[in-house]
């Protein structure tokens, strides 16, 4: 048990670390718009290049995990995690900034499926419920350190790449800690669905509720992440803050989304009908994210408040919702790296996709693509609820448990 829980404690940690380094770009955005002379559009690249390796790797990293196992796949992303830190840190123009970005987002997409499934090895059954919960607190919390700990490091090191060096030396001891705590457990796969009989994934994935759950998914994450990731620019340019203010200001939509995340898994399993919980999601994001750009100074406090909640419980109330999609066990991994992907488009196009109407500073004109974006988010969340399951005996029977 001891042993056990001191993985997870590292595997929790190099997520956090991988998810600081992912977010430590926002609070500094208008610092690194000045210094390579770029402006908003390519400057969100800098944010969205890094949740491009998410899309590619989701189902490969299946793959990465089995032949490598959870040791050294996880010291390959912590690995990629360093060195696209290094990268960045030494990078004279744009492009070598966004070489470095790709290689870090190597180490936060492994690390993104590896986690999990490693957490699946050494908690069976009912025990598996709390490491799975705590560890669904790390996107939250790794993003919230990094918005609150960039000014400070930047005044420090008189320098945005003071950021980058600390995320070296935290990958490091992340790194390390790893290679001499994680390991398979001593009676190997567990029966959680990682072994098994060949599957066909094809097959499973000419479902559609799946892609429709991971399409709702996407856009409502797209009208969040393109709000927050340019948040801290709009609070200091709108609002004339200092950008300390305006980063912890801005990771407010972030820190509440843990409590909202375990509010989702205890109103989940008193939920008869989850599908209606997808719908309310949807419909709660369109009225929340929307009105991120004209809403007034003195209740952002609380408006952030509201919709990182919001968030949270979308994001736990969609990856549970999971299970009860897929046909089989063995098929949850796959479904989740569907997820997995809508989540890498929607941080890969949003920042850069809002940027476009935000030039020169135009927050106002961020409204219009925001709500049709999470209109289309709610569309597709009606089209779920729609189709019917692909195996419904299995999802009467979760409701059930549940």
């Amino acid at each position: 048990m001891r042993s056990r829980w001191a993985i997870f404690i590292v595997v929790y940690l190099s997520n956090v670390i991988a998810c600081l380094n992912q977010f430590k770009v926002p609070p500094v955005m208008g610092i690194l718009m000045q210094e390579f002379h770029v402006n908003s559009t390519t400057a969100g690249w800098l944010m969205s290049i890094f949740a491009l390796t998410g899309i590619i790797l989701a189902f490969p990293t299946a793959v990465i995990l089995r032949r490598f196992g959870p040791q050294k796949s996880g010291m390959l992303a912590l690995g990629c995690t360093i060195l696209g830190c290094v990268v960045g840190a030494i990078a004279t123009n744009s492009p070598f900034l966004m070489t470095g970005r790709v290689i870090e987002g190597i180490g936060l997409s492994l690390l993104t499926v590896i986690a999990p499934v490693i957490i699946s090895m050494h908690f069976k059954g009912n025990e598996i419920g709390l490491p799975m919960g705590i560890l669904a607190t790390w996107y939250p919390v790794g993003s919230a350190i990094a918005y609150n700990i960039s000014n400070p490091v930047t005044q420090a090191f008189g320098s945005w790449r003071g950021n980058w060096w600390v995320g070296v030396v935290l990958g490091l001891i992340a790194f390390v800690l790893f290679a001499c705590v994680v390991r398979r457990p001593s009676d190997g796969e567990t029966s959680n669905g990682h072994g098994g009989a060949s599957i066909s994934y094809s097959e499973e994935l000419k479902h559609p509720k799946i892609w429709l759950l991971g399409l709702t998914f996407l856009f409502v994450v797209m009208g969040r992440m393109g709000f927050l990731t340019w948040a801290p620019k709009y609070f200091a340019d709108a609002f004339g803050i200092n950008p300390g203010i305006a980063n912890f200001t801005a990771s407010l939509g972030f820190m509440w989304g843990a409590p909202g995340g375990i509010i989702a898994g205890i109103v989940f399993k008193r939920i008869k009908n989850k599908n209606a919980l997808i719908v309310t999601c949807a419909i709660l994001s369109a009225m929340t994210y929307t009105f991120g750009f004209i809403v007034p100074q003195g209740i952002m406090f609380e408006y952030l408040a509201v919709t990182g909640l919001i968030m949270g419980f979308t994001a736990a109330t969609v990856w549970a919702m999971v299970p009860g999609v897929m046909t089989s066990p063995y098929f949850i991994g796959l479904g989740m790296s569907v997820i997995a992907i809508m989540q890498g488009l929607a941080n890969f196009l949003s920042p850069p996709f809002l940027g476009n109407f935000i030039a020169g500073n135009h927050w106002n004109e961020a409204v219009i693509p925001t709500a049709v974006i999470q209109i289309i988010g709610v569309i597709f969340a009606i089209a779920f609820v729609m189709v019917k399951s692909s195996n419904p005996s299995k999802t009467r029977e979760i409701n059930s448990n549940n």
